[in-house]
């Protein structure tokens, strides 16, 4: 990561601003890395920014949370990022690599100067003509990556911030049970290090009783497929992803699970599959059989014009296969 980080810096130093973006609907990494490189960017003493709608309602409960303990930031959306732009702004996309899964997609076509950082499995409709374009899926999450930047610089990151990607880098590895590797622990140890709140961890991490509810009345009707695949369908009802995802990961707790697989209705076009593995199947190349990808251990696809029977469908055929 030495060689990154050095061409990193260089990067930064070549120009005025740098505006910080992440993928649609965030997450805790997502919001987390950003947060962490905005404080390292601070160091600089580099005019920086986070894309991103605080006042979204579709964000998460735990983004939300999020957000209000970190006020000080500076925030901007699609009504006022237009200033910011010019020959001098660099673009930093964080936790995708994807320009259609991005906070606000037209953002690429208006700026000359990019840099991705990723650690999901690498897309044919990747954002081209970058300043860099990085992607490691042995990282459990970006926030692992800005925490060894962070480190690799000697720059200190806020004990909230720290906290927030710790909360992250818990979600994105389902508490430290996949996506796991030494280097991940050490970056985990680090965010510790520079003061870390369990107790603010757990209070990202919780939600409410009708959730926790709703999620298992849908793991109960779950069936497991060919003696190792846990399927979930949901309801009819318009769900997110981080939903579909959240009881993916729950499947995977089940004796002789070793991929779970949750369909649900995204929009009144779209509906999608959250799949999970342990680490012994590549739910990615499954979810690429469907037109979708992702991590080894962590994958998706979202089809318009299908219904959850087709794809279940669908997905079965695969998993037959």
């Amino acid at each position: 990561m030495e060689s990154l980080f050095k061409n990193l810096n260089d990067t930064i130093k070549a120009y005025k601003k740098v505006i910080i973006i992440s993928h649609c609907n965030p997450d805790l990494d997502a919001l987390g890395s950003s947060l962490g490189l905005s404080c390292i960017l601070n160091n600089f003493q580099k005019e920086n920014y986070i894309f991103l709608d605080t006042q979204n309602e579709n964000n998460n409960s735990s983004v939300k949370q999020a957000l209000s303990l970190v006020p000080d930031f500076n925030f901007i959306n699609q009504k006022n990022y237009k200033k910011k732009i010019d020959k001098n702004t660099l673009l930093i996309v964080l936790d995708t690599h994807q320009k259609a899964r991005l906070e606000y997609p037209q953002i690429i076509d208006e700026c000359d100067n990019i840099v991705v950082l990723d650690h999901h499995i690498k897309m044919d409709n990747y954002i081209k003509n970058t300043d860099i374009f990085y992607i490691d899926s042995s990282l459990s999450s970006v926030v692992e990556l800005i925490a060894f930047y962070s480190k690799f610089l000697n720059v200190s990151i806020s004990p909230v911030v720290s906290s927030i990607m710790l909360a992250g880098m818990e979600i994105d590895t389902n508490g430290f049970n996949i996506k796991i590797t030494e280097k991940a622990f050490e970056a985990a140890s680090y965010l510790v290090s520079l003061g870390a709140d369990p107790i603010i961890k757990q209070i990202l991490l919780k939600e409410t009783k009708d959730e926790f509810l709703r999620r298992a009345d849908f793991i109960k009707s779950s069936y497991i497929y060919l003696k190792k695949f846990a399927i979930c369908l949901l309801d009819a009802n318009e769900t997110t992803k981080e939903e579909l995802a959240e009881i993916s990961e729950e499947l995977l707790n089940f004796e002789g699970v070793e991929a779970s697989f949750t369909i649900g209705q995204l929009n009144k076009k779209l509906v999608g599959i959250s799949a999970r593995s342990i680490g012994n199947l590549d739910v990615c190349e499954i979810m690429k059989r469907l037109g979708g990808g992702g991590h080894t251990n962590n994958a998706a696809v979202q089809i318009e014009n299908t219904t959850i029977k087709a794809l279940e469908k669908a997905l079965k055929k695969v998993l037959g296969e």
